[in-house]
């Protein structure tokens, strides 16, 4: 027991006398200072030198305690596993660097680095939303403990990790040739599901994809990549497809002008006669896939059958015949059909056959025309129209005799001409008797 107490007090006293030691030794750098050197100098310096070897012998064998704080040291996440078995996801999933500050004897701590440190959270007890979760943390030293962790803690924004079908959007991007525009646009599948976090999902507009159709003559069909846009346009990211395309079907259509053929069946009343037909608008602005269109050059209005009693114009709206697979553009009412129907008349003009001019008699011959005393009867048979306006002077008779070579009795046909063509013209007499004689020459 006594000697016990004897080492006691002996250990009780080196630790003084080495306390003192270093207050003494951490103080030489002032003393060196403060030292002056105008007598001894020699042993003045080498007392310095010998004190300061002294004080890098303690340092080295006494070996104080110090803090140093470790900069940048990583954060593990573990048990990530919970977090997909209850479909959750880190949103700001990073490298989570923290300081630690440590603490212990000074050859053992300056020997320290970060790979000696093992920090770490469980992520078991995160849930969705924001979560700040405690850091745990150990060291690889028994002579170097952690003093804190700053900060102690780790901000997870954590998401639920959901899946949701999103309709399918194909842009065109520039303008169909002239005459050329979409007819159809066939898309396969129409809706895709997005999956990831719910807030990024539910940020999904729709999945678009792009095509170019300035250089198409015809129908498309291709595959289109999606992309997820937000409401505003932007792409979002973080989120996956099931299908990242879609199969498109682009049916191309085509306008053209075409004219409008009018169909009449039947005649009007006894007596009259259709003059026109027209048709109101007479062209139409039609559409439909390429090669229909190509193929039209007129399109026919509805049947108009006449009852045999028609006896005045009349304007008669009928529909336009469509292909199957045609539409008209613009065109908003009925084809109006105008039938222009007049009345079937004859008038009659006399002429003395006196009247009627000789051409093409022989300069020696002559005729005895003049003292014909009868008369020719012309009847026109025409449309209202023509006939109201009809006079003697429209219509010219004549006798031709290029025929007659000799004198002598003949039979020549009354010839006529006008400027207008008549339905009917009957001339009567039709012929006529005539005298050639030699022209009597007075010695």
């Amino acid at each position: 027991m006594q000697l016990k107490n004897k080492v006691s007090s002996i250990l009780i006293g080196l630790k003084n006398i080495i306390s003192k030691s270093v207050k003494w030794i951490l103080g030489l750098p002032k003393a060196i200072f403060d030292a002056k050197f105008s007598h001894n100098t020699g042993t003045k310096l080498l007392s310095i030198a010998m004190a300061i070897l002294f004080w890098f012998f303690v340092m080295d064998q006494v070996d104080p305690e110090i803090t140093r704080v470790i900069e940048s040291v990583p954060v593990q996440l573990t048990n990530t596993q919970e977090l997909d078995q209850n479909n959750l996801k880190i949103m700001n999933q990073t490298d989570f660097l923290v300081n630690v500050e440590v603490t212990g004897r000074r050859n053992n701590v300056l020997s320290l680095n970060s790979k000696n440190i093992y920090l770490w959270s469980d992520m078991r007890s995160v849930r969705s939303g924001v979560n700040n979760v405690f850091i745990n943390s150990t060291i690889n030293s028994e002579s170097v403990s952690i003093k804190s962790v700053l900060p102690n803690e780790i901000v997870l924004t954590v998401d639920r990790v959901v899946s949701l079908p999103k309709p399918v959007q194909i842009i065109i991007s520039d303008k169909f040739q002239d005459t050329l525009y979409e007819e159809a646009l066939e898309i396969n599948p129409v809706e895709i599901k997005v999956s990831g976090p719910e807030s990024l999902v539910n940020s999904v507009s729709y999945l678009g994809g792009t095509i170019s159709v300035n250089a198409l003559t015809n129908d498309h069909s291709r595959e289109v990549s999606l992309v997820p846009y937000s409401f505003d346009g932007e792409v979002v990211n973080g989120v996956s497809l099931d299908i990242n395309y879609a199969n498109i079907n682009l049916v191309v259509g085509k306008t053209k002008q075409v004219s409008i053929e009018p169909v009449i069946i039947g005649e009007p009343a006894q007596g009259y006669k259709i003059v026109s037909i027209k048709v109101n608008p007479e062209t139409v602005t039609v559409k439909g896939e390429v090669d229909l269109v190509n193929s039209l050059d007129t399109l026919k209005v509805e049947t108009l059958q006449l009852n045999g009693d028609e006896n005045a114009s009349l304007i008669v709206e009928k529909g336009l015949v469509l292909p199957d697979g045609i539409k008209t553009v613009g065109l908003n009412n009925p084809i109006q059909v105008e039938l222009t129907i007049e009345e079937i008349q004859t008038k009659e003009f006399t002429y003395s056959i006196a009247e009627i001019p000789v051409v093409n008699l022989n300069e020696n011959y002559t005729t005895d025309l003049t003292t014909n005393p009868g008369n020719v009867i012309v009847r026109v048979t025409d449309i209202e129209s023509i006939i109201k306006n009809l006079s003697k002077e429209d219509i010219h008779l004549d006798l031709n005799f290029s025929n007659v070579v000799d004198i002598g009795n003949y039979r020549l046909k009354i010839n006529y001409s006008s400027e207008k063509e008549f339905n009917t013209i009957v001339i009567d007499p039709e012929y006529v008797d005539v005298n050639v004689s030699d022209i009597i020459t007075t010695p």
